[in-house]
């Protein structure tokens, strides 16, 4: 509406001068330039040729009206100035249209750089969202050529491992404790483009192994070719560990069923076959053959004590619990341990602190005890001392009993507690077993530290426990 009126303007003004003036006929044409000029300015070219159109008719019916002049003759005589109007607002309207033209384009490019930054801030952000996960990610994350040349470890991997980003950067990815010829075969897998997954044993820096399980997927590029490599692994060392003490665990309780199944009744004919070699040792008849029924009796004593350690390993045999303080049946003990010790030539030290009050079997917890404080003694040489104590641990009570012998070995870690496992000449496998039966039995853990200066059995006891839920829990192994 503004733009009319703004146009409309300068063309009344043409007009009303046209019929005002009308000696000086050039200068009444030369002044219908404006509105002309005017429209294309505003409106642009389209409006400057129409009001070229509307100023022409005008004067030539001025020419008409004024002269009397015939239609041809007054648009010839016109002509010149027509055209120069047609051509301003051609040219000026050109002008205008391009400028706008040339504003709305400024406008969309503008909108469109706007649009890209926002994309590009979003993008940005998801770039930084990603690079946190990864940097942040508790599992171990690994990014290589397709060379198996490492490009990128995150933080995860440098805390397991030991290794630091410098340090693994450029390094070939190889598991330190993985079999050659099995790691050829994953990385001719994951070449082909497949996904690889499993588990597999690596070394950190120290040289200490750690478990992983892992994935390995190829990284192709927008066109489908494999670029890179990412590997994705957590350490499940830990839980290594528990699926192996589970495993012993369920040995143990499979022999303690069968312990409680048929221990009662090989005793009972072991008992009657006793007893008539004690009728027989009475008869005069059989005086020259006492020695090889004595050695028989024995034997049959010897496998009798076996039994009785094999029927300790029973889930279901009957427990005494009482609310009482493992320090009293620890000083108890004392002497007969310190006989023990005074007989295999080795040194027995206690050291008692205050501990609380435990729900107990006093019969288990001196069997556990004594079986400990022997294998302790068997594992010295002569003027070792075997160091026995209790402990408070936040709200577990610990018993610890530590030797100076020279340690366990690995391979012999692995399977300690193992029912009828023994590295000694004339033992049963049982006292070990026995001590972690018990241990079940009493909600307890048992933890084992060794070294070339010897080792050290703990017993943690959880607190305040209630006797039902005892009887019902397992134990538990860990190695350390």
């Amino acid at each position: 509406m503004f733009n009319a009126i703004y146009i409309s303007f300068p063309l009344f003004i043409a007009i009303t001068t046209l019929f005002i003036e009308n000696e000086n006929i050039f200068y009444l044409k030369v002044i219908f330039i404006l509105p002309v000029l005017f429209a294309a300015s505003v409106m642009g070219k389209r409006a400057g040729m129409v009001m070229s159109t509307v100023c022409s008719f005008f004067i030539v019916a001025y020419e008409i009206i004024a002269k009397g002049d015939p239609f041809f003759q007054a648009f010839e005589s016109s002509l010149i100035m027509i055209s120069i109007m047609y051509i301003v607002g051609w040219f000026v309207g050109v002008l205008i249209d391009n400028d706008v033209q040339y504003q709305e384009q400024l406008k969309e490019n503008i909108l469109s750089l706007n649009e890209e930054i926002k994309h590009r801030k979003q993008v940005e952000q998801q770039y930084r969202k990603l690079s946190s996960v990864v940097e942040q990610s508790p599992n171990i994350i690994i990014i290589c050529d397709t060379e198996g040349k490492i490009e990128y470890v995150n933080p995860t991997f440098t805390q397991i491992t030991g290794y630091s980003y410098d340090n693994a950067i450029g390094k070939e990815l190889k598991p330190g404790g993985y079999d050659p010829g099995k790691f050829k075969q994953l990385w001719e897998l994951v070449k082909t483009g497949e996904v690889w997954q499993g588990e597999f044993c690596n070394k950190k820096k120290n040289g200490e192994e750690y478990w992983e399980s892992a994935t390995i997927s190829p990284f192709r590029n927008s066109e489908g070719v494999i670029t890179h490599f990412l590997k994705i692994a957590e350490d499940i060392t830990e839980r290594k560990k528990v699926e192996k003490e589970m495993e012993r665990l369920e040995r143990l309780h499979l022999v303690g069923e069968m312990a409680a199944g048929i221990g009662h009744e090989v005793r009972n004919p072991m008992t009657t076959v006793r007893g008539f070699l004690q009728m027989l040792r009475r008869k005069d008849e059989f005086v020259n053959h006492m020695k090889y029924l004595n050695l028989m009796v024995e034997e049959l004593d010897r496998a009798n004590s076996i039994i009785t350690e094999y029927l300790s390993l029973a889930r279901n045999r009957v427990v005494n619990f009482k609310m009482q303080n493992l320090n009293s049946i620890l000083e108890a003990l004392l002497p007969l341990i310190t006989a023990d010790a005074m007989n295999s030539d080795k040194n027995i030290i206690m050291k008692l602190g205050e501990i609380s009050d435990l729900f107990l079997d006093e019969r288990e917890m001196r069997q556990l005890i004594l079986n400990l404080a022997r294998n302790g003694f068997e594992s010295m040489s002569s003027g070792g001392i075997l160091t026995v104590g209790t402990f408070m641990d936040g709200d577990e009570v610990v018993l610890s009993v530590q030797d100076q012998g020279q340690g366990i070995e690995a391979a012999v870690l692995d399977r300690i507690g193992d029912p009828f496992f023994t590295t000694k000449e004339n033992g049963t496998g049982l006292g070990l077993s026995v001590c972690y039966s018990i241990a079940a039995r009493h909600n307890a853990t048992i933890k084992i530290k060794t070294g070339s200066a010897g080792s050290i059995f703990l017993v943690r006891f959880k607190p305040g426990r209630d006797k039902e839920v005892l009887s019902g829990t397992a134990a538990k192994t860990v190695l350390m």
